[in-house]
């Protein structure tokens, strides 16, 4: 993407395509960028570490986040705007992959204070061995996933 682009809004996919239903974030990615989505708007695929994302952050007004989430029911939606995050049930033990996501985004946040930040994810059991795809039932979430951070970046849309 050409650094001097006038994109505003950052949509980060957390996850391991190769992990099970780690590999949500990737997962939803895919499937927004064939829906199209408007130019301030850029994807990241961050893999499996979390930490990636902050080294996108220059100029980025809205993060948002879409990961697999442990510490949470399996299957629930979670929509957080953080610090707000810090909030889901069992708190800081929120963590998708070496370094929690939670601490992550309190360094963005050190780092960027102006940006706005929204979690979207779901609870998963991680897989215990490489070598799965998403379970169907994780699948089946995507599209609600995805009509979520379109309503966001609808309401982003409105208040600019």
């Amino acid at each position: 993407m050409d650094p001097v682009s006038t994109t505003d809004i950052l949509i980060a996919g957390v996850g391991h395509a190769l992990m099970g239903d780690d590999g949500l974030g990737p997962a939803v990615l895919k499937e927004l960028e064939e829906g199209g989505l408007p130019s301030r708007v850029r994807l990241l695929d961050a893999g499996p570490a979390p930490q990636e994302i902050l080294t996108e952050l220059s100029g980025i007004k809205k993060l948002i986040v879409i990961d697999a989430l442990t510490g949470v029911e399996p299957g629930s939606i979670v929509v957080k705007r953080f610090p707000a995050m810090l909030a889901i049930p069992g708190g800081e033990g929120a963590v998708s992959h070496g370094l929690g996501l939670v601490q992550m985004l309190c360094m963005a946040r050190d780092l960027f204070p102006e940006i706005d930040i929204l979690v979207i994810g779901a609870g998963i059991i991680p897989a215990a061995a490489p070598g799965f795809q998403l379970s169907d039932s994780l699948r089946q979430r995507i599209p609600a996933l995805i009509a979520l951070i379109r309503e966001e970046l609808h309401l982003t849309a409105q208040h600019s």
